[in-house]
């Protein structure tokens, strides 16, 4: 039996000249000789991100590079965001958006899961998200009045769409009749 040659044989040189190079720039840069937009740092966490939602997706890899795919990807956009445009005064009213990177990183692996899986992690993904969703005009008081009082009143809300959820994931789940 005939032995296939590797199929990417120089993976380790390209992958450790990179390491070094960025090496040597963040040395550059943290001693002063080089300036950088410190401002754009989470870019690269982005562009990694994006590398393993690449992996998980297009290149048909294993599901397992979705998550931290949508982690890194969604959490470098928030931090770009924080980063250039909100600024880290507005990071403490913000934090719901975490909460939302979360949410949707859950979301996104859930349904790369097969079916049987999926339910056990898009509910808790979705559940999140809507949380966040909910939270994120109070922290950022665009809201008017408090968050208790909107609570007191809409708390049958949660209900109706718990049940809904259940239904929901109980079709979702169920196997055709034949």
């Amino acid at each position: 039996m005939k032995r296939r040659p590797p199929r990417y044989p120089n993976k380790l040189l390209v992958i450790g000249g990179l390491t070094a190079a960025v090496g040597v720039v963040l040395l550059l840069a943290t001693l002063g000789p080089l300036a950088l937009p410190l401002g754009l740092w989470p870019v690269p966490v982005l562009a990694a991100g994006l590398a393993f939602l690449y992996l998980g997706y297009v290149r048909g890899r294993s599901a397992r590079y979705v998550l931290p795919g949508m982690l890194l990807t969604l959490g470098g956009l928030f931090f770009l965001l924080v980063e250039t445009v909100l600024g880290w005064e507005a990071f403490p009213r913000a934090w719901p958006g975490l909460m939302l990177v979360t949410g949707l990183a859950l979301f996104a692996w859930g349904m790369s899961l097969k079916p049987k899986a999926r339910t056990a992690i898009v509910v808790p993904g979705l559940f999140i998200a809507a949380l966040a969703v909910l939270l994120l005009p109070f922290s950022l008081q665009q809201q008017r009045g408090s968050f208790a009082a909107f609570v007191g009143r809409w708390w049958p809300l949660a209900l109706v769409v718990i049940g809904l959820v259940l239904v929901v994931s109980f079709y979702a789940t169920r196997k055709p009749n034949r």
